[in-house]
């Protein structure tokens, strides 16, 4: 029997918390937002920094020590007993946009949980799964055709991280994919961007989240290693496969970068691929912006090529620039200097149900 994730979180469940924590391969970042006078405010926000190894690949390898700097970090910024929202990304994550024909809406629940298989590289029984119906324009009423959002995480991943932030000192509530929250951050703090159509890179240490979104609907969520050289993968016309497992097709040659990390090379041939990848697609899609942030993305050589590979303006993102007045912070100057790293964290704490937490 699938199991579903149901008692403590859920992949676009409601969550009651505007705290957000995000554990990266090099630091950890936990947010806090409260509303004031209408407008998104950061109450706390801190960081702290990994030893090499902890984490690598989205994969604990020291849960003792990753416990003691999350716990650390949760106690000096006063958030014990928190309820807080988490992500997951890497080989554990899958997230995939299907077209489902000749299924109601209220049987949808029912024909995934027996036909998952079809769509999920894993064991059903061994992953928690939910899913999102994509907005009533991309669906056909008469022949009850939808396009969906599948996302699936790994049971084993999941509950790890939820003792981790338990035993931590937090309640973890609400569980979702670091591209998705990367996405919910671009248009939850600029309405303007909300329906439009953009790309966006979470450049780490060493990695990448990736996310594509059209017209407001997400296209495409990807997680990369900077070891893997493999770009996007083309399914069966059904979606896009977003999870992290190598895949083919990669265009050859790429730009030098004497000197600097040999990833930014990577970087381009993989944001590149995907942006070609899916403007392949559709040929009436236009993507308007790339935006970067992450602790690589305010390299202005990046920038600068990564723009000309695309065509279109790449842009280096402040995620907390129309979220809270940093001048009138009392750590505004650590606010400003480490915004670039806050993207999932802030996407998290800024999950569209929070607004109404207290």
């Amino acid at each position: 029997m699938i199991s579903r994730l149901k008692k403590w979180a859920s992949l676009f469940a409601k969550p009651q918390s505007r705290v957000g924590v995000d554990i990266g391969s090099s630091t950890i970042k936990v947010i806090q937002l409260e509303r004031r006078a209408a407008r998104n405010c950061i109450k706390r926000y801190g960081m702290r920094r990994l030893e090499s190894g902890i984490v690598e690949d989205a994969v604990i390898h020291d849960p003792s020590r990753l416990k003691a700097a999350l716990k650390g970090l949760i106690e000096d910024l006063e958030l014990r007993g928190s309820p807080v929202a988490l992500s997951l990304s890497g080989s554990a994550v899958m997230v995939k946009v299907i077209h489902v024909s000749g299924v109601e809406r209220d049987a949808l629940d029912e024909y995934l949980t027996w036909e998952g298989h079809r769509y999920v590289p894993y064991a059903m029984n061994e992953v928690y799964f939910d899913y999102w119906i994509l907005p009533e324009s991309r669906r056909d009423p008469v022949s009850n055709e939808m396009d969906v959002l599948l996302v699936a995480a790994k049971q084993q991943a999941v509950e790890s991280r939820k003792t981790l932030l338990e035993e931590s000192g937090v309640q973890p509530i609400v569980c979702d994919v670091d591209g998705l929250a990367l996405m919910n951050m671009v248009m939850g703090k600029s309405p303007t961007l909300r329906g439009r159509s953009f790309g966006i890179a979470n450049v780490g240490a060493s990695g990448m989240n990736l996310a594509f979104v059209g017209n407001g609907n997400p296209l495409l969520v990807r997680d990369v290693s900077f070891e893997d050289t493999s770009l996007i993968q083309a399914l069966d016309g059904q979606g896009v496969s977003v999870d992290s497992t190598d895949v083919q097709g990669a265009p050859d040659g790429g730009l030098a970068y004497p000197g600097t990390s040999p990833s930014f090379e990577e970087i381009i041939r993989h944001v590149q691929g995907c942006f070609t990848f899916i403007l392949d697609q559709d040929e009436e899609l236009k993507i308007d912006k790339m935006f970067l942030c992450g602790g690589k993305s305010k390299n202005p050589q990046l920038q600068d090529d990564l723009q000309r590979a695309l065509g279109i303006p790449t842009i280096s993102l402040n995620p907390f620039a129309e979220i809270d007045d940093v001048r009138n912070h009392q750590d505004g100057d650590a606010l400003v200097d480490s915004a670039h790293l806050g993207g999932v964290a802030l996407g998290l704490a800024l999950h569209k149900d929070n607004h109404d937490c207290h």
